[in-house]
């Protein structure tokens, strides 16, 4: 069973630099008793098929890609990940209503260790004018790591399984990855990541720095905008502590 849990604590956004992260826009949609699943390949070196509740949804998908949506009745699904061999990864996980959620196949922190399966649910609610929430993803086979933007650690200590969430101007961010405390090397990055406003951008490092595997999945999902485009909030997502850096006032995460 796959449980979903969420931490988040908000600030003002005084100033965050430049922007970041070019994806691919998919639509989202929902009946009115359905619920909505993406799936990540993050495994390195592999192209899997992926089936839900034993019926095949797509096949032959890449490293760093993602599929879906796939529309499912809410409740207690179970998502399959295969190859030429065999099944790779399966686990089960509870979907409510006109939900919306990722399930990702990722290597744990140790390579060496099985790969492991983690559930991110998408919050899709309107964002300010010019913003966009910012999902980033530590699914790669990296301990504890600080997460940068333009060089300056906005979240350390994010473990693999984690994600942080922000809402941002729409811009390009140099992102990277670095060893917790450290200033390099970067095991992923830096990057330039278009955001996109009106949508939720999700960012997914996927594979191994020692195998020189590391790479990244990105994703829009529209979520439209609503208000005026003032200064909004920075969301903590399920893991991580937040730092303070250039104005920019960041909470230690308490729950």
């Amino acid at each position: 069973m796959v449980h979903v849990t969420t931490r988040r604590a908000s600030f003002a956004l005084i100033g965050i630099g430049a922007a970041a992260l070019a994806g691919v826009m998919v639509e989202p949609g929902y009946a009115a008793n359905t619920a909505e699943i993406y799936v990540v390949q993050g495994l390195p070196d592999k192209s899997l098929d992926v089936s839900i509740d034993g019926k095949s949804v797509d096949t032959g998908i890449a490293t760093a890609k993602v599929a879906g949506p796939f529309k499912v009745e809410p409740g207690r699904r179970t998502v399959t990940f295969s190859d030429d061999k065999g099944v790779v990864l399966e686990k089960a996980l509870t979907v409510e209503a006109q939900s919306s959620s990722d399930v990702v196949a990722h290597l744990p922190a140790s390579a060496s260790a099985a790969p492991t399966m983690t559930v991110f649910e998408n919050d899709l609610s309107a964002v300010p004018q010019g913003k966009a929430t910012l999902t980033v993803a530590h699914t790669a086979a990296v301990p504890p790591a600080d997460i940068r933007v333009n060089g300056k650690v906005l979240f350390e200590n994010v473990a693999n399984g984690e994600s942080l969430t922000l809402v941002v101007p729409a811009d390009t961010y140099s992102v990277d990855i670095v060893p917790t405390g450290k200033n390099g090397p970067a095991v992923l990055g830096p990057v330039d990541l278009t955001v996109k406003a009106g949508g939720l951008d999700r960012v997914f490092a996927v594979g191994d720095p020692t195998k020189k595997t590391m790479n990244v999945a990105v994703q829009v999902i529209p979520t439209g905008s609503k208000g005026s485009d003032k200064p909004d909030r920075v969301n903590t997502g399920t893991g991580g502590q937040a730092v303070e850096y250039h104005g920019l006032m960041v909470p230690n995460i308490l729950h």
